[in-house]
């Protein structure tokens, strides 16, 4: 059930899957590029709203995407049920 434990500003599924998103209690924005097989790059930016190639990026103090939930208290599977709560509709497509 979507708890809304992320909070999802853009999320986009292709080759390399971008989503942008945030927490409560963290003022940062953080940007997971996915490459597949859950691999992917982590990064924080200043720029809300939907991603642009031209956001600043900076690196995320977590190594990766799990690692960032578990320090938010959350997990990889509560994070893909906020984003299918949030932008499943509007993607029209289902997380594997």
């Amino acid at each position: 059930m979507a708890l809304n434990a992320t909070h999802f500003e853009f999320a986009e599924r292709g080759s390399t899957s971008v989503y942008k998103f945030r927490f409560d209690e963290d003022e940062k924005v953080f940007v997971w590029f996915e490459t597949g097989e859950g691999k992917g790059t982590l990064h924080t930016t200043s720029d809300k709203g939907p991603y642009r190639v031209d956001d600043e990026l900076g690196a995320a103090e977590s190594a990766d995407l799990e690692a960032l939930l578990r320090t938010h208290g959350t997990t990889k599977a509560q994070w893909v049920e906020d984003l299918m709560a949030q932008f499943g509709e509007r993607l029209a497509w289902t997380y594997p």
